[in-house]
């Protein structure tokens, strides 16, 4: 009978014991659910956020925005130094390597940004730049043709991300596909259309993560984020709906991690469709918009009203910015005189929550004697459709990684981002070209923020863009998930269950 607890007592050990185990191995895989999986693992290709998370995990760059203030901290620099107002010299750190062994150096970095460069989608960012001069493995030069103000924070965008020079160069058609890069992950499986699988890289030079395995999900639906993070089957989710704020908190299974983000929801007009060529209609539509009312609903005051294209978070952001007045009895008004009552136009989203906007948008413009359209589109659809123009209107989200109002305002309204560049509202203004060019290169800060100012002031009149609200960066996070915050992008590597 002894020996026959023994078993039994053993017996429970092992299974009991192989569920720890199980347990404890499950535990070190986090599913992250977004709307889209990424369309790209191309860092110098990609200014989509759902393709960024990921990058964000693969590879790192040289300076690093601390969100806190929205300043950029160096990341794969070791120290630098201002020569003068057009060179800026870099020392790298020693010892960060690629993961296939190789060490990082200054050839790698210089291959980056000339790489960028050349990519019309993220080019603005790196145009000012007139060369880039190796000194030694680790030290480098980067020389301007002017003094270049953000050069920084452009240097801690995403397109930035540091790539392996002799591998892209050994192997251009597959490199982007499983990356060799420095970051803390790196990709074990990609299932295009569903999700991306991401394993720890246990020589990362910030020390090996906890979490071992991300998978980064594509699930479009809200209610499925919701539902799964209740469920336990999703660990973290993006584009969390404010409804389902209280009700995930109630569950006891997941928390929500906001905060301000430098994120716009706006409207874009097609200021080249044969409709919305017209000034006056824009403004129209902009006085009819009741920001304050799509705020209440469907973000049930969680957001704030927009008063302007850059978020409060972003350097150049005008606290007294004066957009178009809400004004229905005047836009109608205006409509009528002016014969362009039952004008029809078409709205493209690409969520289920902006058809949620796009709906109220719809009625307020019914009320004033506009047809609105609404078209639901898959992401990738979504912006190829924008880029190409084929559309009047579109509802979209703008947040400025780099922090800095040059990368807020130029590739949405300068001329030569027009179309998948960035410039989907096809807006070109010589004036605001000027102003964009003297702002990035203007040292002063007070002249700097003047200038943003004035642009502003010409984007009220213009009605490209109508800013709706201004965002939070949202997070449904599982209770058991720790040293999470609500940052601009996840930063898997710190967290643990």
């Amino acid at each position: 009978m002894k020996k026959l607890f023994i078993v039994f007592f053993t017996l429970g050990l092992v299974i009991f014991g192989g569920c720890r185990e199980k347990e404890s191995k499950e535990k070190e895989k986090l599913v992250f659910a977004q709307l889209s999986d990424p369309k790209t693992l191309d860092p110098q290709n990609s200014t989509d956020n759902y393709s960024q998370v990921a990058i964000t995990q693969i590879y790192d760059r040289l300076f690093e925005i601390e969100e806190k203030n929205g300043t950029p901290v160096p990341s794969l620099v070791e120290s630098y130094k201002k020569i003068n107002d057009n060179v800026l010299e870099i020392v790298l750190k020693k010892g960060v390597k690629f993961t296939n062994g190789d060490n990082l150096t200054a050839e790698d970095v210089k291959f980056t940004l000339e790489r960028a460069k050349k990519n019309p989608k993220v080019a603005h960012l790196y145009k000012m730049i007139k060369d880039i001069k190796v000194l030694n493995n680790n030290t480098l030069e980067i020389i301007t043709e002017e003094p270049f103000a953000p050069l920084l924070n452009h240097l801690s965008h995403k397109s930035s991300s540091i790539i392996n020079k002799k591998e892209v160069l050994k192997n251009s058609e597959n490199y982007f596909n499983n990356p060799t890069a420095t970051g803390p992950y790196k990709v074990q499986n990609w299932a295009l259309g569903d999700s991306i699988t991401l394993i720890s890289n246990e020589n990362y030079y910030k020390g090996s993560p906890k979490i071992k395995t991300v998978v980064i999900k594509a699930v479009p639906e809200e209610n499925s984020r919701v539902i799964g993070l209740e469920t336990g089957e999703i660990d973290m989710s993006l584009d969390i709906p404010a409804i389902s704020w209280e009700e995930l908190e109630k569950s006891g299974k997941a928390k929500v991690y906001s905060a301000p983000s430098t994120t716009t929801g706006y409207v874009g007009l097609n200021t080249k469709s044969p409709t919305l060529s017209n000034k006056l209609l824009r403004q129209i539509i902009a006085m009819a918009i009741d920001k304050e009312s799509i705020v209440d609903t469907i973000y049930l005051g969680k957001t704030k009203v927009a008063n302007q294209f850059l978020a409060p978070p972003v350097f150049g952001y005008n606290k007294d910015a004066l957009p178009q007045e809400y004004n229905v009895e005047k836009a109608q008004q205006l409509l009528e005189e002016n014969g362009l009552a039952g004008t029809k136009l078409k709205i493209s989203v690409s969520s289920p929550e902006r058809v949620q906007v796009a709906t109220i948008i719809q009625d307020q413009l019914k009320k004033i004697g506009i047809d609105l359209e609404i078209e639901l589109l898959e992401w990738g659809a979504f912006l190829s459709q924008t880029g190409s123009g084929n559309t009047d209107m579109f509802i979209m989200g703008w947040g400025p990684s780099t922090y800095d109002g040059d990368y807020g305002y130029y590739p949405n309204i300068h001329t030569s981002q027009m179309g998948s560049n960035g410039n989907r509202a096809f807006y070109s203004n010589p004036k605001i070209d000027s102003l964009l060019e003297l702002a990035r290169k203007e040292n002063d800060i007070e002249k700097r923020k003047e200038y943003y100012k004035e642009i502003q002031e010409v984007l009220n009149e213009d009605v490209p863009l109508i800013p709706l609200y201004h965002g939070n960066v949202v997070y449904g996070v599982n209770t058991n998930l720790k040293n999470v915050e609500a940052t601009g992008y996840p930063e898997f590597y710190k967290y643990e269950f």
